[in-house]
């Protein structure tokens, strides 16, 4: 990793916990969140640990996001204890965030997220950091 890439995701990952990022706190902070990282990003690690820090169970996207939501996610998002309905945030390469926006918006409960931020041009992989929530727990208009 190289000093502007270091500089600029540690940058990300403290403004994310700052709170610049609300919305994905917000998800974060539901309970039942499930969280999502491609670990092969520059900010893979840093986005784990803060997951680790939130106490969310963390899931790696591997080679094939399809396999993983298919086999690991969906079944855990249908999961309802005592009738809550789960969120799902991440952080991914954009190709996997559009295979996964794919396949979470056409679930049972998960809206297309409101916010989604892409990396910029300094990352060395872009990225982008979403948070899919219940769409019972979505005002309308957001």
């Amino acid at each position: 990793m190289d000093r502007r890439t270091f500089m600029m995701t540690g940058a990300w990952l403290s403004s994310m916990a700052g709170g610049a990022w609300p919305w994905l706190a917000s998800a974060a902070a539901q309970s039942g969140t499930l969280a999502i990282v491609d670990s092969t990003l520059a900010c893979g690690p840093l986005f784990a640990r803060y997951a680790a820090h939130m106490k969310l169970p963390l899931f790696d996207t591997g080679e094939d996001i399809g396999a993983l939501w298919y086999t690991t996610l969906a079944p855990l998002l249908e999961q309802n204890p005592m009738g809550a309905r789960r969120a799902l945030i991440g952080v991914t390469r954009a190709c996997d965030y559009f295979v996964l926006k794919e396949l979470a918006i056409r679930s049972a409960h998960l809206a297309e997220p409101g916010h989604a931020q892409r990396g910029g041009a300094a990352t060395r992989h872009a990225h982008v950091a979403f948070a899919f929530t219940p769409r019972s727990a979505r005002r309308s208009g957001t």
